[in-house]
């Protein structure tokens, strides 16, 4: 009983191995099942959504040094340093003129 158990077993598995197609098929599906097992497939997965997540942040901070750049390179014009005093601390210029409201009614 168990000679004729591996006597079918050797035959099914010669006539396996004279089909290089189905060898071939049955390789790739398992690499790609233990790559999924192994959890390799998914941390490779999950290293490229992190890189395009950091890329984008990337995008979003160099979009905002731009722009300090520009509020630096404004800041170092006279004009801009009194209007935002004026703005800031409400501040007026000689000869400006002033109302001044009250709140009671």
């Amino acid at each position: 009983m168990i000679r004729t158990f591996f006597a079918r077993l050797a035959k099914i598995l010669n006539d396996f191995l004279l089909h290089p197609v189905r060898v071939f098929v049955t390789c790739l599906a398992l690499v790609a099942a233990g790559l999924i097992l192994d959890g390799s497939l998914f941390r490779l997965w999950r290293l490229d959504r992190d890189s395009h997540d950091l890329n984008n942040r990337m995008k979003i901070l160099r979009k905002e040094t731009q722009l300090l750049d520009e509020k630096i390179k404004q800041a170092k014009d006279p004009n801009f340093l009194e209007i935002e005093a004026r703005e800031k601390f409400d501040l007026a210029n000689e000869g400006d003129l002033i109302f001044v409201f009250s709140d009671e009614e």
